[in-house]
């Protein structure tokens, strides 16, 4: 019996890259991975150092670590395992031994899991690989992650493509600090409204929270202009309602609402300017306000 094949296959565009990884094996080295593989989206957000290749090597690591363990081919997934240096099979050992052990785990001759199963067993990995980078957008949406420096960032080296990534990141970070910019004034809000807080007070807090969607909701466009959907960016296929959503629960506002917070933030990022320049707008009050002085009210009767 003959792995079978996994639907696409014909065009697996990675293919060769992952085939290259076979003869070290896992964990593959910074220096011998084909840029295809590294310039994945999913590899990219797991990044610790996105301008770095040995840290995009490691996000490597640990995406195909996680899809073979879970290979959907149950009969050879620990031949799979054992190919790229996991267990059944030893990291660090030779390709043949490496080989020997995969064909152990399926019940085939070396010979006939060489030339028969290993191609395919490669074959639906990439198949995998690209139909996980692919629809990344499905999974969580997860922060990067952050690691200690224990040294000064070293010089980039005169490579467009890393200065390219070191913008990615920085945008990346903006997006993400608005986001939990907003959560924290979200939170603020929620504890106001336990604690059956003034309702001056309460409309003081939701406008802060208003000035800090409205600078999410910008850097979160500023960060789809230049990482358009199709490109390589991380938040490509991830909608502004889905990522604003991540920072807490806030009332639904129409188009032109989210518009003007966001045209107003992007002029006037501290909260000073933000008011001032609302002001002279139509205001937002019912839209917005409305939602969190009820709640105090609602709060406050509750028993």
């Amino acid at each position: 019996m003959v792995l079978d094949r996994p639907p696409g296959s014909d065009d697996a565009p990675l293919y060769p890259s992952l085939a290259s990884l076979l003869r070290k094996g896992l964990p593959a080295s910074p220096g011998v991975v084909d840029p295809a593989l590294l310039s994945l989206r999913a590899v990219l957000v797991r990044a610790a150092d996105p301008a770095d290749a040995a840290s995009r090597t490691a996000a490597l690591n640990t995406v195909l670590r996680a899809l073979l363990a879970r290979f959907d081919d149950a009969r050879y997934a620990d031949a799979a395992r054992a190919l790229f240096g996991l267990p059944p099979g030893k990291a660090g050992t030779t390709l043949t031994r490496r080989r020997e052990a995969a064909a152990l785990a399926c019940g085939h001759d070396v010979d006939h899991f060489r030339k028969r199963v290993e191609p395919r067993l490669v074959e639906r990995l990439a198949w995998m690989l690209w139909q996980y980078s692919e629809h990344f957008r499905l999974t969580p949406i997860v922060a990067p992650r952050l690691s200690r420096a224990a040294t000064a960032m070293p010089s980039l080296p005169a490579d467009v493509f890393a200065w390219e990534l070191t913008d990615h990141e920085a945008q990346l970070s903006r997006v993400w600090a608005s986001v939990y910019a907003l959560r924290a004034e979200l939170l603020t809000l929620d504890r106001m409204a336990a604690m059956s807080a003034d309702r001056q007070e309460v409309a003081r807090q939701a406008i802060t929270a208003a000035w800090r969607y409205g600078v999410l909701r910008a850097d979160i466009a500023d960060y789809l202009d230049a990482y358009p959907p199709g490109g390589f960016g991380a938040l490509t296929e991830v909608t502004p309602e889905r990522l604003t959503a991540l920072a807490g629960w806030t009332p639904e506002l129409g188009a032109e609402d989210i518009d003007m917070l966001t045209r107003t933030a992007r002029t006037h990022r501290d909260r000073v300017g933000f008011v001032a320049a609302m002001r002279t707008e139509v205001a937002l009050g019912n839209a917005w306000l409305d939602p969190w002085l009820d709640r105090r009210t609602t709060d406050k009767e509750a028993p």
